[in-house]
């Protein structure tokens, strides 16, 4: 398979979990995705900052559409900028597709979205290039 150039782009997410609890379970996992620049919570509220592939908007759109069965939010708006740019491990080169399991804890290929959407997580040795 040819590999595609990965043009990335910026989301935020803005995000109300039920509890502060919540708010921070969640805010740990999404720390450890590849794809996380930053992401904290302020009581309920959840705030995520993503730098992506151009062809794989729709993952970080379907937290706002689906937040609940997505990362578990109450609520959720995604937005994606226009002249902000920012860089993650992913798009700075340092990550390896070596690993079973993506590090937020996703199992790739038991994913429905694998192999029709998403080409699974770049650091997996599930990563479709």
């Amino acid at each position: 398979m040819k590999k595609r150039k990965q043009k990335p782009v910026v989301g935020i997410l803005l995000g109300k979990a039920h509890t502060s609890a919540k708010a921070r379970s969640i805010t740990k996992w999404f720390s450890r995705c590849i794809y996380c620049i930053s992401c904290t919570n302020r009581g309920s509220l959840v705030i995520a900052v993503v730098t992506i592939p151009q062809h794989h908007r729709w993952w970080f759109e379907s937290i706002g559409e689906h937040p609940k069965e997505t990362v578990g939010l109450k609520q959720a708006e995604v937005f994606f900028t226009q002249h902000i740019g920012a860089a993650s491990q992913w798009n700075s080169g340092h990550v390896k597709p070596i690993l079973k399991r993506a590090p937020c804890g996703a199992e790739c290929h038991g994913c429905p979205e694998y192999h029709k959407k998403c080409s699974g997580c770049p650091a997996t040795k599930y990563y479709l290039q």
